[in-house]
């Protein structure tokens, strides 16, 4: 599970900003939207991101995006840091410094004491090469460090071809060392080369980057039929699961959803007569909820992050609100959690999510974008006005609008 991430130099971000699942203290607040790790340890099982078009929203998913495609690219991919491109800073004084990612994950626990493991890993990189990158093991009140790899400033200054590093490693490290360390070159992270010899230290947060982190596709590529397709295949009871829950937000005319030839048929129906259609021809709002509800099965039989941009994308504002109800209700027993990014103001409807999961995203004068919690503002829960108060601006994070006048200037031209 995903206790926080925290970005810095990253796209619209400047200064280091966090976004916490882990819950605060307060008993205002309900209980059953949290995961109990430890009596003092609870996360958050939805939270959201929330602000104007352009504020930097989506900042943070792609950092998550980032992350799990460097940490889990292949041997034979040339240079995965060029997921980096364009992300420094834009208004920074000094161009092209690194960016850096910091996450925090909850990967096991201690078989004797019951104590949660929690991963902390640090990326320093720029497009071309990793300048820092180090894994430490939280247990309790203890901090072991796992690895440490950092560039050599020498080797820097005297801007050498192959980069050297300087390396440290924890007692409790568990896997391949001097072996890998002349075989992982500047632009490929350690985590991986060592996760891939089979290292248990950092096996655990490699299986959570690779298979937990769930970043769903928008809905309009093939990609989206191909996730579809595999997880239909795989559990074919499904098919009868994901048309109630389309019937759960009133589209009842399909009657079946069958896999043919490498693709996705639906067959509607309105009572005598019926017509078959690709995935690919129905609206663009269908896909997404077939998208979003295969993605909650999965999460419902297993440990998942869910990550989802534009959330309320062509969705009614009471679809959207009730989707997030089903995974409330439905997500019992394996800890998933689901990130949800969106401007609309819906997602702040009284008791669909908890204050300390909320975030607004804003530009701050510099032009940078900042998150900031919803559990920040004094809150009454036998007044809970929170929607109207963010449409009428006690919380920012609203576009500032101002007119705006077409001028034909062609006309100028030709007179």
């Amino acid at each position: 599970m995903l206790l926080d991430m925290t970005i810095a130099n990253f796209r619209s971000v400047k200064s280091a900003q966090t976004i916490s699942f882990e819950a605060v203290r307060d008993n205002r607040f309900p209980e059953s939207k949290v995961v109990e790790v430890t009596e003092k340890l609870k996360l958050i099982k939805t939270a959201a991101i929330i602000g104007p078009n352009g504020a930097g929203k989506s900042t943070f998913v792609r950092a998550l995006e980032a992350l799990k495609g460097i940490v889990c690219a292949t041997e034979e991919t040339e240079n995965p840091l060029q997921i980096l491109s364009g992300t420094s800073f834009a208004y920074s004084e000094e161009k092209g410094q690194p960016a850096t990612i910091i996450i925090r994950v909850l990967v096991d626990r201690d078989e004797e004491s019951g104590e949660p493991t929690i991963a902390q890993y640090t990326l320093v990189s720029d497009r071309e090469k990793i300048f820092e990158e180090t894994l430490y093991h939280l247990q309790g009140r203890s901090k072991r460090m796992m690895f440490e790899r950092k560039v050599d400033e020498n080797s820097l200054l005297l801007d050498q071809q192959a980069l050297t590093y300087t390396y440290r490693w924890g007692k409790m490290y568990r896997g391949d060392k001097k072996r890998l360390v002349g075989k992982v070159d500047e632009k490929h992270s350690f985590l991986a080369a060592s996760a891939q010899k089979g290292s248990e230290t950092t096996g655990l947060l490699y299986s959570w980057l690779s298979d937990s982190l769930h970043l769903l596709p928008m809905g309009v590529s093939n990609i989206s039929e191909k996730y579809l397709i595999n997880r239909l295949s795989e559990h074919p009871e499904w098919v009868q699961q994901l048309i109630n829950f389309l019937w759960s937000v009133d589209i009842t005319d399909i009657r079946d959803i069958r896999v043919k030839d490498e693709r996705i048929i639906f067959v509607h129906t309105n009572v005598t007569q019926h017509y078959a259609s690709y995935f690919s021809l129905e609206s663009l709002s269908l896909r997404r909820l077939c998208l979003m509800g295969v993605a909650f099965f999965d999460a419902f039989i297993r440990n998942q992050t869910l990550v989802i941009d534009d959330f309320g994308m062509l969705l009614h504002p009471n679809v959207l609100c009730h989707i997030v109800e089903i995974f409330e209700a439905s997500n019992i027993g394996y800890g998933s959690q689901m990130l949800l990014v969106d401007c609309n103001p819906s997602l702040l409807k009284p008791g669909l999510l908890r204050r300390d999961g909320v975030y607004f995203a804003e530009k701050n004068s510099e032009s940078a974008t900042v998150y900031f919690s919803l559990a920040n503002f004094k809150y009454s829960r036998s007044k809970d006005k929170t929607q109207s108060q963010y449409m009428n601006g006690a919380f920012g994070a609203l576009p500032i609008l101002s007119e705006f006048c077409f001028v034909d200037t062609s006309k100028d031209k030709e007179e």
